[in-house]
């Protein structure tokens, strides 16, 4: 501190005299040398610049004012302060980056923030005399009468003298409190202790914390939510194997209206449905988690593809269900000589198609009328064998009906993915559903598509 002196005395300042004058300003005032060390701060400046103590070097953000040689004094008032710290908090959306940064800009050397938390318990959120911010929880007992008296909002602010066995970061009293929402505390240690001041503060802070913690509920439900949508991973199935692409329209969203899923049984034999509920989106998803659950149960009873398809048809209706929706189910039975004997039944969805062992695409004929509308549709039921080696493709109708990035009255269609399947002859199921996936996005390009979902069966070879 003495060679700050010395320099202050060669750039023509006297920092005694500097100090008689600021300490008494309503404004913050941080003195810097030319290396940008603090040389002087003001007892405002302990609470709207805490991290610029004198002897350190720090970033300080205010109204700059030249010195000259170097030196610079900087000014910041509390409505400067406030405003500041106000587009601060209204960038962070997350509750925990929020709180944060609430105790990061609170205007105290060490500041504690205190918020419910799950289960009745209080969370801490303290800044260290290191700078570093860390969090705890206790049980809501730990309170001093003072600190419960803020808590509970009948107290405008308290002096904390004895802080008690709360998780205070190593922070001793004396400290101010004041009230941060419901059930909730700014205590700050060290410094000027502004009721006034601090509370402005602590408003706007609790404003950020609420958005926040709303914001964290409605993604923790939308994650929710999703989980149970999403696809289940698929399963092990003796003598199969099995691949799929999944790409939903709405790639942010994570869902769509398209679905699939593979039942594997007890004896060895599995069920598998691909489907397509009209739109996309979370409605659409939602519509289709109500029809993979619907035929999650009714597997429980029936088996036959056609007669599954008709109790669906009843299930939905019964629900009020008002989106169509097309799919295609069936059963999986290992052949012992090898190969499979797949037994399939679709209502109103794009025919499977097989790929052979020679590369010949075969289409499988089975119709049947959209699901969960009328009340009387019927559908057909087939059964196909597939040789080792020998693949069934299933997919929605995205994949057919993606445009072409430069015409987009110009569809993929059935013969450029007849085409794109029969160029995976020999290949293993993951490497033909990466095959289409390729060839629909080659031509998709970047523009926007449909729900686009394939789900490949093949008997292993």
């Amino acid at each position: 501190m003495a060679q700050g002196y010395r320099q202050g005395s060669e750039a023509g300042l006297d920092l005694d005299a500097w100090r008689r004058l600021v300490d008494g300003f309503h404004e913050a005032v941080v003195v810097l040398d030319p290396d940008g060390v603090v040389r002087l701060a003001n007892p405002l400046a302990a609470v709207l610049f805490p991290q610029a103590r004198p002897g350190a070097r720090a970033a300080v953000t205010g109204r700059a004012q030249d010195l000259g040689g170097g030196w610079t004094a900087c000014y910041r008032g509390a409505d400067e302060f406030l405003e500041d710290a106000s587009r601060r908090l209204l960038k962070i959306t997350d509750r925990a980056g929020t709180l944060r940064n609430v105790v990061d800009m609170a205007p105290s050397p060490h500041p504690v923030v205190i918020v419910p938390g799950a289960r009745g318990r209080l969370e801490w959120w303290r800044r260290g005399p290191d700078g570093d911010i860390t969090a705890a929880r206790t049980t809501r007992q730990v309170a001093t009468p003072a600190l419960a008296a803020v808590l509970d909002g009948t107290a405008r602010h308290a002096e904390i003298t004895e802080p008690g066995d709360g998780a205070w970061g190593g922070a001793t009293g004396p400290g101010l409190a004041v009230p941060l929402a419901v059930g909730g505390a700014l205590v700050c240690f060290g410094g000027l202790r502004d009721p006034e001041l601090l509370t402005r503060y602590a408003e706007r802070a609790a404003a950020a914390v609420r958005v926040s913690t709303l914001l964290d509920d409605r993604e923790r439900a939308v994650t929710a939510l999703r989980a149970h949508l999403m696809p289940s991973p698929l399963p092990t199935v003796a003598g199969v194997r099995l691949a799929q692409v999944y790409e939903p329209a709405h790639r942010g969203a994570g869902v769509g209206g398209d679905f699939y899923d593979v039942h594997p049984r007890e004896d060895g034999s599995a069920a598998f449905v691909l489907g397509d509920v009209a739109g996309n989106g979370l409605e659409a998803a939602v519509h289709s988690g109500r029809v993979r659950q619907s035929l999650h149960t009714l597997l429980i009873v029936e088996q036959r593809p056609a007669h599954l398809l008709t109790l669906l048809n009843a299930a939905l209706r019964a629900a009020g269900s008002k989106l169509f929706t097309t799919l295609v189910v069936g059963n999986l039975v290992p052949v012992q000589a090898g190969g499979l004997r797949v037994t399939l039944s679709a209502g109103g969805h794009p025919a499977p198609l097989v790929l052979r062992s020679g590369g010949r695409v075969d289409e499988v004929a089975v119709h049947g009328g959209i699901v969960g509308v009328l009340p009387e549709v019927r559908f057909q039921q087939t059964t196909v064998a597939l040789g080792p080696g020998e693949t069934l493709l299933l997919y929605s109708d995205g994949v057919t009906e993606a445009r072409a990035q430069d015409d987009r009255q110009d569809l993929f269609g059935d013969a450029r993915l007849r085409a794109a399947l029969a160029e995976c002859a020999g290949m293993s199921a993951e490497a033909v559903a990466e095959h289409v996936r390729q060839a629909v996005f080659s031509w998709l390009g970047p523009a926007e598509h449909d729900d686009l979902t394939l789900l490949v069966v093949q008997a292993e070879g």
